[in-house]
């Protein structure tokens, strides 16, 4: 038995040696004949020669390669495809080795050769893992449009008129450019400066934090980012443009962006100047001043000059940075309707307000990527910023009860000026062990200094007409707050078992200590004093509206957790435990000195489940812990407007966020349809909440806050798109809902304040050659429902939608038109606006490359955009309506220049797509680079 076994053991290893070696396998890399590109996802199928039978199919890597293993000797046909381009055939013989077939060189559809036309039509939506893409062509701008304008068309993303943008309900905290970092934090400056032309594909990506990227450990800062991938062709050389235009009522704009593009290396510089509410970056001073009139709408004048630069090679050093300068004046004028709730009464304000905002600030940058080898990362990020800001705001409210009587009248006027400058630096180490696959260790430490300086002169008159009498307060503040934060973390993760199937164990701690200071001097100032010295001379500070207040927080954060990486699953799944400590001292009254230790924990999961390649799932469940602000914990009343005293509660907890999110998304190759289903949940322990006392006789209001829990909201949104049968028709359909709770307390009576929200638009689009229009209609509806005082429940209808269209000459002429229509019904008496807004605009390209376009443009044709809102909270109702831009014409002047040089120009789609952008049309079907 025993020769038998071996005689049988060495027939078995010679069958199977003989039948390895009749296998063989076939690789190649597949790429863009024009740009080189790899094409990621083509279809590689291998046919029979003698019948074209099916064999074997793949489909290619990131990288554009692939792999067709086990293939038997005989004669074969390899057929490559891939979206837009013409099937590539070639014969292919194997016989006992491996066959290399190298590079294979797709064209273009529009290329192909003879009487076959076949147009390559680009896909408008296409959804992968985490990103959501959008190709630029497929939404057309005017042809001097900056990014903004682009954006503004994307189904799913919004932008308002602050300029904030979000995307499926996420607000975006940056902006990419292929890839590497545009002026770090503030994605306005790309939004508002870069043309719209130069982008080939837009990307949505949600990714983990740049710690969580190096390390491999997630720490839940998640972020929604949106990077922008320049055409191809303008990847190498200088390319840019400047562009000056002067209207109607003294608009004038002027711009210019001048950008460097080599090896994966980038420099931009750009500057603006106009007052047509284009400000080109994010103004912070709203949040760091207590007097910033930021998000009241208005009109603004606005200055900036900046330079990003982006060096070297990722794999090794990479330094990046920016630095910019930037000016402001925003004049706005404002009225509101105001709705107080009660259990068995209403009241009721009338608000008036004139304002004017201006500051100066300069922000700046730095980062410096290191990687000496394979298995070490240094990074080092420093940043700084100083701000000057002035301002002042003229209030008149009138107060009524609920009997429609006149209860009081007031006036305010302040003024305030301020100074505050930041510096802050983050350090991280991250090293993956050479001769243990999977373990890895990294620490990092963060270091930030802020300081704000702020002068406040307020001066109140109020007439009680109840009371027949009146009251007149002037007082002078200076407002000193500095914080000082120090953070440190460290990370190890170990795998379990052998690296290659997936299982790790992940441990992180991190400490935040923060310590700061709120100062508040308060000077009551006499009757017929000199205003132009200030602090008034031999007054002392009033001591019940001053305070000295020191603040230290003690956060710490412990967290453990098991990862799973599979070949269709994915997960995550730990435990955070957060010890808080919080220490408040008062230096004027030291009955509010609190000492206090917080204890959360919260279990966190991240899940992913691909059906197949461009099918997934994904849930998330992530709890989040924050501090309440100074002002919420300053036990010292805040009388700079005496009708809204405000007083803080020391004894505030901080707020425990339970957050769940749930993702589903598919993307059909065959017939480009894209599906995406985006659900968010929210449950808050400890929210802080406003109390609101209210004086019936003088209608002031006390507030202050606390801790309460039954706040949550929700949030539901689907995407489609999808292109018809002949590709030159897409349809879309976009549908958002949310639903949210609040908290609010009247006269000591708990208001449980419900909001629901739901938003529809269908969408048609139309783009033959030379022609292009989308139809996109709109409707939404919004429900309000309190548990005191029910019959102020309302119900709000919004009708619209959007019309462009855009007609292409051979001759360089562009004709361009859209039209926004609003119709609303339910908002309070005055409030219920029907507008539309129409703008237009003719260009013509000048020059034998079209370099030169001069335009004239219209904003608000018929004159009738307007600005009304609705806000709702647990306390009250809220209808307003701001000044707006109104209707002006615009004569400009516009240059483009390159370096691409003959034969390296960006590739256009076709000679009409060339002529719409400016000669920087087309491009490639785009994917992920970072």
């Amino acid at each position: 038995m025993t020769r038998l076994h071996r005689a049988l053991t060495a027939i078995s290893l010679i069958f199977l040696f003989s039948t390895s070696a009749m296998a063989a396998k076939i690789t190649g890399t597949v790429k863009d004949a024009a740009t080189l590109d790899p094409l990621m996802e083509a279809t590689v199928r291998l046919l029979a020669a003698k019948d074209s039978a099916f064999v074997k199919g793949v489909t290619t890597s990131l990288e554009g390669t692939f792999k067709l293993e086990g293939v038997k000797r005989g004669k074969y046909i390899l057929s490559v495809s891939y979206i837009g381009y013409s099937e590539h055939h070639q014969n292919v013989t194997v016989e006992n080795s491996n066959v290399r077939l190298g590079v294979i060189n797709m064209k273009e559809a529009s290329h192909l050769l003879g009487e076959v036309s076949v147009v390559a039509t680009k896909t408008p939506i296409k959804v992968m893992e985490d990103t959501v893409e959008y190709n630029a062509d497929s939404y057309h701008t005017q042809p001097n449009a900056v990014v903004e304008d682009l954006l503004k068309r994307l189904p799913g993303v919004e932008v308002d008129s602050d300029g904030k943008i979000t995307a499926h309900g996420k607000s975006i905290s940056k902006i990419l450019v292929n890839g590497k970092e545009f002026f770090s934090d503030d994605p306005q400056v790309a939004s508002k400066n870069l043309p719209a032309n130069m982008i080939d594909k837009l990307q949505v990506v949600d990714r983990k934090s740049d710690m969580a990227r190096l390390t491999g450990v997630d720490d839940g800062e998640d972020e929604t980012v949106i990077n922008l991938t320049v055409r191809k062709g303008m990847d190498n050389g200088w390319f840019g443009n400047a562009e000056a235009g002067y209207g109607t009522d003294d608009r004038y704009s002027a711009s210019f962006n001048i950008n460097r593009f080599w090896n994966g290396n980038q420099i931009t510089f750009l500057g603006n100047l106009n007052n047509i509410n284009r400000t080109g970056f994010t103004d912070g001073n709203g949040g760091r001043f207590r007097g910033g009139m930021f998000g009241r709408g208005g009109i603004t004048t606005s200055r900036n000059v900046g330079i990003n630069f982006n060096i070297g090679k990722e794999e090794v050093f990479r330094i990046g940075g920016d630095i910019m300068y930037s000016n402001t004046d925003v004049s706005s004028r404002s009225r509101q309707d105001r709705q107080y709730i009660f259990t068995d009464s209403t009241a009721y304000s009338h608000i008036r307000n004139l304002s004017r905002d201006r500051s100066n600030n300069v922000n700046g940058s730095l980062r410096l990527l290191w990687k000496p080898d394979s298995f070490n990362t240094l990074e080092f990020r420093p940043n700084f910023s100083i701000n000057h800001h002035w301002g002042f705001t003229n209030d008149s409210t009138v107060n009524i009860s609920g009997l429609m009587e006149k209860v009081s009248t007031d006036y305010n006027l302040t003024h305030n000026r301020g100074t505050s400058y930041e510096l802050a630096g983050r350090l991280i180490y991250s090293h993956n062990f050479k001769n243990h696959r999977g373990r890895s260790f990294s620490i990092s430490s963060r270091y930030q200094l802020s300081n704000v300086r702020e002068y406040e002169n307020s001066l109140s008159e109020i007439m009680y007409h109840l009371l027949e009498t009146d009251d007149v307060l002037d007082q002078y503040a200076d407002n000193h707050t500095w914080s000082n934060q120090i953070m440190a973390q460290a990370t190890w993760t170990e795998p379990l078992g052998n690296p290659a199937k997936g299982h790790s164990l992940a441990f992180s701690y991190r400490m935040n200590y923060r310590w700061n200071n709120a100062d508040r001097l308060t000077y009551d100032i006499p009757n017929d004093y000199d205003l132009d010295i200030l602090p008034p001379v031999g007054v002392e500070p009033n001591p019940d509206y001053s305070n000295q207040f020191r603040n230290n927080y003690f956060n710490q954060d412990i967290r453990v957790s098991y990862k799973k990486v599979g070949k269709d699953l994915n997960y995550e799944v730990g435990l955070a435990l957060v010890p808080q400590m919080t220490k408040s001292i008062d230096y004027i009254k030291s009955e509010n000195n609190m000492d206090r230790w917080v204890w959360n924990y919260a279990p966190f999961l991240r899940m992913r489940y691909k059906f197949n390649k461009r099918r997934s799932l994904q849930a998330n469940y992530r709890g989040r812990s924050s501090q309440p602000s100074m002002s919420q914990m300053q036990p010292v009343p805040d009388i700079s407007d005496p009708m809204n005293i405000k007083i803080g509660n020391p004894n505030l907890d901080p707020s425990f966020a339970h957050n769940i999110n749930i993702r589903f998304q598919d993307f059909n190759m065959d017939s480009q349809r894209s599906i995406m289903i985006n659900g968010d949940f929210s449950y808050t322990q400890n929210s802080i909440i406003s109390m609101t006392t209210f004086n019936p006789e003088t209608s002031g209001r006390e507030t202050t806050y606390k801790n309460v829990n039954g706040v949550w909201s929700s949030r539901l949104m689907n995407m489609m798109s999808m292109p018809l049968k002949n590709k030159k028709w897409t349809i879309s359909n976009h549908i958002f809902g949310n639903a949210s709770q609040n908290i609010g307390y009247n006269n000591g009576v708990r208001n449980r304040a419900l909001d629901f929200n739901i938003f529809e638009s269908p969408g048609i689009a139309f783009r033959p050659d030379n022609f292009e229009f989308e139809l996109r209609p709109q409707y939404s509806v919004q429900f309000s429902h309190n548990t005191v005082q029910k019959q102020s429940n309302r119900t709000i209808h919004r009708y619209g939608g959007r019309f462009d269209a855009t007609y292409y000459t051979p001759w360089g002429l562009t004709v361009q038109s859209d039209v926004n229509y609003s119709d609303t019904k339910g908002y309070s008496a005055g409030y219920d606006q029907r507008s539309i807004m129409w703008n237009a605009s003719l260009s013509q390209q000048f020059l034998k490359d079209k370099a030169l376009t001069v335009s004239v443009r219209v904003y608000d044709l018929l004159n009738q955009v307007n600005s009304v809102r609705r806000s709702i909270n647990a306390n009250y109702i809220d209808d307003s309506e701001s000044n707006v831009l109104t209707r002006y014409f615009m004569f400009s002047v516009s240059y483009r220049f390159n370096t691409f040089g003959k034969g390296n120009e960006p590739k256009g789609s076709d000679e009409f797509r060339g002529g719409r952008h400016g000669g920087w049309g087309g491009g490639r079907p785009g994917g992920r680079r970072f």
